[in-house]
């Protein structure tokens, strides 16, 4: 067996530093760049910061809300005007977290209770048991993204009493409850980027060590014979 070099175990070395240090600066790029996009695209088209605008926003009650969900311009000021349909108790409570939903089937309103106290909510307002009844409220819209609102009630959540707001996005409808919205998009992302780390480690790692392959004599196997040392043919002359 032929001898070890310990300089080309350092030139390894280096190479392999050299690929990993490689792999995680992509990585970190392409974690980096998306998120530079969001942030560049949370001011929507011809809304700027201190723009004068204003919304105003009506939701009836009645063991639901009317609007379940409606739209506002991040960073305008909004009248929110509600209106007591039936003689029961009912709240209006609108979460300031971002792309976050409630599960209906697994939330109590202990579990909404401990969440405003922890997240004060942008607005809270408890209807009168009067038919009727009317209350205006004024907010500043939040920044870019799906806000949940629901009614604190015992009971009245699970049974459907919640909805949500858009500001600057587009809600059809309903988001699936109990799920993060920004989850599914940040454990992809890292995901994804795992795996391209690991796959350029492995392609430049490859390219690097087929260009600095050690020769077969050095490994301490036989020099394969070339066509001149062939069985049966005549030394080469001067030999």
């Amino acid at each position: 067996m032929g001898s070890h070099d310990p300089a080309e175990s350092g030139v390894m070395s280096t190479r392999i530093r050299r690929t990993v240090a490689l792999s995680l600066a992509i990585s970190a790029s392409l974690l980096f760049i998306p998120w530079v996009g969001i942030l560049q695209g949370a001011e929507p088209a011809g809304v700027h910061a201190g723009a004068s605008t204003s919304q105003t926003i009506t939701v009836d009650t009645a063991f639901a809300f009317t609007p379940n969900n409606f739209e506002v311009t991040p960073g305008s000021e909004v009248t929110l005007t509600l209106t007591q349909l039936d003689s029961v108790e009912h709240t209006f409570t609108l979460s300031s977290v971002a792309n976050y939903t409630f599960g209906t089937t697994n939330t109590t309103s202990t579990d909404l209770t401990s969440f405003f106290s922890k997240h004060p909510p942008i607005v809270s307002v408890t209807f009168g048991t009067t038919p009727g009844w009317t209350t205006t409220v004024t907010f500043t819209a939040p920044p870019l993204g799906v806000y949940e609102f629901v009614c604190e009630i015992p009971g009245h959540f699970q049974a459907g009493m919640f909805g949500f707001m858009g500001s600057g996005v587009s809600v059809s409808g309903p988001a699936p409850p109990g799920v993060p919205v920004g989850l599914y998009i940040i454990t992809g992302t890292i995901v994804g980027l795992v795996i391209i780390a690991i796959v350029l480690g492995f392609v430049v790692g490859q390219r690097e060590g087929s260009k600095h392959e050690m020769p077969p004599e050095r490994l301490g196997y036989a020099e394969p014979k070339t066509p001149a040392d062939a069985p049966g043919r005549p030394p080469p002359p001067f030999a």
